[in-house]
């Protein structure tokens, strides 16, 4: 069987780490710019494009995303596509109880991953004008701290997680990302997959 997973790169290292692509033969992963989340339509569109090159060479799919875009879930069932659970990749990074006490903790955590502190820039500084003081103000009035999820393959990050922290002038604070969640839910479909097509 051959088993095809959409995924947001960011989800890149966390494969990587778990190594469930060598431990499934026929399991193969494409990964998704994350820049698409910037762009909903696009992403739906790129979604869309991979989901009909995967059905053309006969593989089943899964979706390693949060709710990228407001239709997601509708768009996924329509497609009779399972989605890993999760809101969003941070609560799957963290797995969804240590994200649901942070969150009890303070609704205004701002998250940051390794891709999102490497392309800060472009993603957010650039399109959000926020060398602009007014604009930082008006973007990140109702955050309080920043959290920097840090995964095990994540170079030395720290620094700069904590000078976006000053920028933002966000209190800092870093956890370690934890994947069992994710990979016990990932194996959970991919095993589903596995039953519904052997």
């Amino acid at each position: 069987m051959s088993l095809r997973i959409l995924a947001c790169g960011v989800f890149r290292d966390a494969l990587r780490h778990l190594r469930l692509p060598g431990h499934h033969p026929g399991l193969h992963v494409t990964y998704l710019p994350p820049c698409l989340h910037n762009q909903p339509r696009e992403l739906k569109k790129e979604l869309s494009r991979q989901i009909h090159l995967a059905r053309k060479e006969g593989e089943s799919i899964l979706c390693m995303y949060g709710q990228c875009f407001p239709e997601m879930d509708d768009f996924l069932q329509q497609q009779r596509i399972p989605r890993l659970a999760g809101a969003h990749c941070y609560e799957m990074l963290l797995g969804s109880k240590p994200f649901r006490r942070v969150m009890e903790e303070d609704a205004g955590t701002y998250f940051l991953e390794k891709e999102l502190i490497l392309h800060f820039s472009e993603y957010c500084l650039q399109p959000l004008e926020l060398h602009d003081p007014q604009m930082r103000q008006w973007c990140f009035q109702h955050y309080r701290r920043l959290v920097y999820i840090r995964q095990p393959l994540d170079p030395n990050l720290v620094p700069r997680a904590r000078d976006l922290a000053h920028f933002l002038q966000l209190r800092f604070m870093m956890m370690d990302a934890d994947y069992s969640e994710l990979k016990a839910n990932l194996l959970k479909l991919i095993h589903a997959s596995q039953a519904v097509n052997s």
